[in-house]
């Protein structure tokens, strides 16, 4: 005898076939970002330099943990090598006056092995565009969107500088924190230009900060339309990987197979000890080697302090500037999960922290301390 199909069943079928479709459909958007990211999404590969540079190295005993963890954590682990095992960390440098002096590898990473950076992504992209300043593809950072983007729809457009997106201060309606779907969604957007076009303002350019990465996707998309014919990852290798003596395979985290953008705010994916080399250009005002890579006065907007923003942290050119300390100079790049390189200008000290997690940390205060301390 034949069963009776009620209503209530056929309900029931219907939604578990609909939850099906979205899970099959969206389960990129349901999954949290990993730092092994580049070992399965589309990417652009960034061969070693042609003429790769060692930094020189001595290793020391770094200072005893109470100097620079609480004293809680510091009694718990009393060895620096406890501490970054059970805290998700997978590198950790140390240099001091252009050395390294203390270097780890954990948690399945070695020396050499490339992860993504996420957000820290964006600060090699503002150092780019400084690059495309001084060698003339850009007249000057208070060149609009539209200059690049002639047929944008909203008419707000036309406000949006260069340097209000590397500020951050663009003013569109982009919720980095508070809207975590939209955040995810943006990650595994498989076409980043054109959600330039969709983009909407809640309040005029130049008004106030707020953290969004779609400012540091436009900003790199319009260095893209800067070089005309010139591909900007060709650019990138030539003008600053090369140059920089990188020594380890990377990649750049893509936005698909088909559009092939690549995701300026944070799909770099390389070594620590390559990243140390970008830190050191940095911490010399743009010098590596003895070669003047960026504009000499690149970062002097930053040190005029009335140029960052006056948020919990100040921000400047993707850095954020410690606020509580007027006696020394130290900034640093901040990605998701924990990804940290951090620069002690006054002490001459670089410190990176990567991890697959922030291990229950807050690194900024940690990673201060040992910088004021090593």
């Amino acid at each position: 005898m034949q069963k009776k199909i009620t209503l209530g069943k056929l309900l029931l079928v219907a939604l578990l076939l609909i939850l099906s479709f979205l899970v099959l459909n969206f389960n990129e958007t349901l999954r949290v970002p990993s730092i092994f990211d580049g070992k399965f999404y589309t990417t652009a590969l960034l061969k070693q330099s042609d003429k790769p540079y060692n930094l020189p190295e001595k290793q020391v005993v770094l200072p005893d943990l109470s100097l620079w963890l609480d004293s809680t954590a510091a009694a718990k682990y009393q060895y620096p090598d406890f501490f970054l095992q059970n805290t998700s960390t997978t590198s950790f440098l140390v240099l001091r006056n252009d050395t390294v002096i203390f270097k780890r590898y954990l948690n399945g990473i070695k020396e050499g092995d490339n992860t993504q950076l996420f957000s820290v992504t964006k600060v090699f992209v503002t150092a780019l565009l400084g690059m495309a300043v001084q060698d003339n593809y850009i007249k000057d950072v208070e060149i609009p969107v539209t200059n690049y983007f002639t047929d944008l729809p909203d008419k707000q457009f036309q406000l949006l500088t260069l340097r209000h997106l590397m500020q951050m201060e663009s003013g569109l309606n982009y919720d980095e924190y508070g809207n975590i779907f939209q955040t995810l969604q943006y990650y595994y957007d498989k076409n980043l230009t054109r959600s330039i076009y969709g983009a909407k303002f809640d309040s005029l350019p130049g008004k106030q900060f707020k953290y969004k990465s779609i400012d540091t996707q436009i900003l790199g998309e319009c260095i893209k339309k800067a070089l005309g014919d010139k591909k900007i990852l060709d650019y990138f290798n030539e003008r600053m990987w090369n140059n920089l003596g990188m020594q380890d395979t990377a990649y750049w985290a893509l936005d698909s197979k088909i559009t092939r953008n690549p995701k300026y705010y944070g799909g770099l994916n390389m070594s620590a000890r390559d990243l140390a080399k970008f830190g050191t250009m940095i911490l010399h005002d743009g010098k590596f080697r003895k070669k003047q890579l960026l504009p000499k006065d690149w970062f002097n907007y930053c040190d005029d302090t009335l140029h960052r923003s006056v948020e919990d942290d100040k921000y400047c050119m993707g850095w954020y500037y410690s606020i509580d300390d007027t006696a020394s100079d130290v900034y640093y790049a901040a990605g998701f999960n924990g990804q940290i390189m951090l620069i002690n200008e006054t002490k001459n000290v670089i410190i990176i922290r990567l991890g697959k997690d922030r291990g229950g940390v807050d690194w900024y205060p940690i990673m201060k301390k040992l910088s004021e301390s090593v």
